[in-house]
């Protein structure tokens, strides 16, 4: 009986340690949860001037904010030169009521140079293209163009349900990432696509 009372308290035992060790690791877990998002976007780069970094990108968000979204965007070579970036946008959503708020974007972001090279596939086929730098002047063809960007959603027009959630002014912190395919193996007109994650916290 002594025996089977040891079996079953080192049982017991056990079972709480392994409970407890779930329980640590779903905590850590939570820690490392990321802030509350106003909205999700996703977009395909549907016209991309490379001369002047001018181009359109449609798409849909998702979120506290769901509809179809456009964005005009341009993005200028920064200050310190390639790879670094700063652009300047417009992001507009459009939900299932017809209620529109429009996004003055802003922010910086950096090619990600050089690319990734596939060792196992040839120069002509590489994901992420073989040449060292993007787009000289954002000119010809080159290495996949794009990489992370972070700055800033601020509402500058609403219209219905947006006009009181949203004053004009509001500024929502965000960071995405936009990747343009190479070229070669794609042809210098095939464009890429944008992952976008606006926070829900306003940073006014």
């Amino acid at each position: 009986m002594l025996g089977k009372r040891i079996v079953v308290g080192a049982g017991l035992v056990g079972i709480l340690a392994v409970v407890s060790a779930l329980v640590g690791a779903l905590s850590s877990l939570e820690g490392q949860q990321s802030a509350p998002l106003l909205l999700i976007q996703q977009d395909k780069v549907i016209r991309f001037n490379t001369v002047t970094g001018e181009g359109v990108q449609v798409g849909t968000a998702t979120g506290q904010i769901r509809g179809v979204s456009i964005v005009n965007f341009k993005f200028s070579e920064a200050p310190s030169g390639l790879p670094d970036i700063t652009f300047d946008n417009r992001a507009g959503i459009t939900d299932f009521d017809g209620d529109q708020i429009i996004f003055h974007n802003v922010g910086t972001g950096r090619f990600v140079v050089p690319p990734l090279i596939d060792e196992t596939a040839p120069l002509t086929n590489q994901v992420f293209g073989a040449t060292p730098i993007p787009c000289p002047g954002f000119g010809g063809a080159c290495s996949g163009v794009g990489g992370p960007l972070q700055g800033t959603y601020e509402v500058v027009a609403t219209s219905g349900k947006y006009v009181s959630r949203y004053p004009i002014g509001t500024k929502f912190p965000y960071r995405g990432i936009a990747y343009n395919p190479s070229s070669p193996p794609a042809d210098p007109n095939d464009f890429g696509a944008v992952y976008v994650e606006v926070q829900a916290t306003p940073i006014n």
